[in-house]
């Protein structure tokens, strides 16, 4: 028996007529008496009583017809679910972001995507770079917004540009170099720095380090807090000075200034990471694509003209 005998006998029940049920298949009529024939022969009992002008169900013929579109109602549906879920509109979606730099980008990103894809869970965590790299490897994220991979890492994960924002000063408002307008690097050595600790953000961490011996110095690291918003406080307590991306002004803070520099360091990137795609991350992907352009124009860019020219590149 297969899901063809079903259909058909369905459509002979339904309208009580061999040549209309025929019509609404699409089939000849022949074929149809055929099917039914064959259904009866393997349920052992006949189904539908017909002469040259009537047909009627028999006993039992209106009980397997119940189920009959029960059956077919179940199939359709998991059908139905299985493109959907293809589509992407059905199953989970877990997402990493760093926190400054996606403020003000992320939350209308994923009221988007709640907008079309309502039946996909989507879950949030706030992660710094290396947790990301962990939880990927243990399979709890399809897809994080961090700075770009480290060398060695997972060659499983795949990553692409998403915007590029300038490193900056950062010191207490009371110090004497917050009353400039820009510094040099060089105006930063031999003062005490607070700085991401390593552990969270190895590609930062290291930037910033190589772009201090650039201008000549090491800097004196007198505190490595887990988070960005410590290294605020930290520095709005004056316990030292500090180089961040720009979007740290998103995380608000008091008591502290920003800081430009002159020449300007290479600036800092925020990529897409994933892993292994599926449908919900693919139009997860596709979104972001879409949205590229509003996404960094509502970072509000300090970059230079070049460095805006660097930011456009896309996924």
């Amino acid at each position: 028996m297969e899901l063809r005998h079903l259909r058909y006998f369905v459509a002979v029940a339904e309208a009580l007529n061999f040549s209309k049920a025929a019509e609404g298949l699409l089939v000849a009529q022949p074929a149809v008496s055929r099917q039914i024939a064959d259904l009866e022969h393997d349920v052992g009992t006949v189904l539908l009583l017909r002469n040259k002008r009537t047909v009627r169900l028999t006993a039992a013929g209106e009980a397997f017809l119940y189920e009959a579109k029960g059956i077919l109602a179940q199939v359709d549906a998991a059908v139905e679910k299985a493109r959907r879920v293809a589509r992407g509109e059905v199953g989970e979606l877990a997402i990493a972001f760093l926190g400054a730099p996606t403020m003000r980008f992320l939350p209308g990103l994923i009221k988007q995507y709640r907008h079309l894809y309502p039946q996909v869970t989507v879950r949030l965590f706030e992660m710094t770079p290396e947790r990301q790299l962990e939880a990927f490897a243990q399979g709890h994220l399809q897809v994080g917004f961090t700075r770009p991979l480290p060398p060695g890492v997972d060659r499983s994960l795949v990553s692409s540009p998403v915007l590029k924002e300038a490193l900056q000063a950062l010191v207490p408002s009371g110090h004497p170099l917050a009353v400039k307008k820009q510094l040099r690097l060089q105006d930063l050595s031999g003062l005490p720095f607070v700085l991401l600790d390593r552990s969270e953000a190895v590609g930062l961490f290291d930037q910033i380090i190589a772009v201090c011996q650039g201008a000549g110095f090491s800097p004196r690291v007198v505190n490595s807090p887990n988070l960005m918003a410590t290294v605020l406080t930290l520095v709005a307590a004056e316990q030292g000075v500090s180089l961040v991306p720009e979007s740290v002004r998103n995380l608000g803070g008091g008591e502290v200034v920003f800081l430009d520099l002159k020449p300007r360091p290479s600036p800092i990137e925020l990529v897409m990471v994933w892993g292994q795609e599926s449908p919900p991350l693919v139009a997860f992907q596709q979104l972001v694509r879409a949205n590229l352009e509003s996404i960094r124009k509502t970072f509000a860019p300090r970059l230079p003209a070049q460095g805006r020219e660097d930011a456009t590149c896309t996924l």
